[in-house]
């Protein structure tokens, strides 16, 4: 099977997911080498990620940090994301006692990254462009919560757990996002120059 009918099929079945299709988890190449191979969606997302970023622009203090260094950063935090997670995740289900579905549950949170991904992104660009400032805050969040009960029957169908297990799951990804999300721009502000202080000397009698 080539890379992009595995890209295909495993699309199909993170729509599945989605639907609570019961034949959506088999859809998955639930191996190493799909493992792998699932990863191919950080590079397609990469691309739509640093337009968005470019778009919206650095967070308040850290406009004055020098473009290479916001690059630099905002590229290392996406590799970061992309293998943190797998990382935690394997030790967090081996602590759950389903460490043998780990294959699988990070090929199909990979691959469903293709989803959420530009879902999230496009609401954002139409709330920021089109939509009163109030109505897009409660549009992103209704689509965040949308989001966080994908990822919640991502767990539940792929790791086989019952529901408090999902939710920790799925609160995990989260809180690793944030910091992820708040390092970076802490990290910007940090490389930002100091504005000069200037000295005013009061006027001679």
């Amino acid at each position: 099977m080539t890379l992009g009918e595995e890209a295909s099929r495993s699309l199909q079945g993170a729509w599945g997911l989605l639907r609570r299709h019961p034949a959506a988890p088999t859809a998955f190449n639930a191996t190493l080498d799909g493992f792998w191979r699932s990863f191919f969606a950080a590079v397609l997302l990469l691309p739509l990620d640093l337009a968005y970023l470019a778009m919206i622009g650095p967070a308040e203090g850290a406009a004055d940090a020098a473009p290479a260094t916001r690059w630099s950063v905002n590229i290392l935090v996406y590799v970061i994301g992309w293998t943190a997670w797998p990382l935690i995740a394997f030790y967090l289900t081996r602590a759950m006692d389903c460490g043998d579905r780990f294959l699988g549950y990070m090929v199909a949170f990979n691959w469903s990254q293709l989803l959420t991904g530009p879902f999230l992104i496009g609401l954002d660009v139409l709330g920021r462009s089109a939509l009163p400032q109030d109505v897009s805050v409660v549009i992103n969040l209704a689509a965040l919560a949308g989001v966080l009960f994908y990822e919640y029957l991502i767990a539940r169908q792929m790791l086989g757990v019952a529901v408090g297990k999902a939710v920790v799951v799925v609160l995990t990804a989260l809180v690793l996002a944030l910091v992820l999300r708040d390092s970076a721009d802490f990290a910007l502000k940090l490389a930002a120059p100091d504005e000069p202080v200037i000295i005013t000397r009061p006027p001679s009698q």
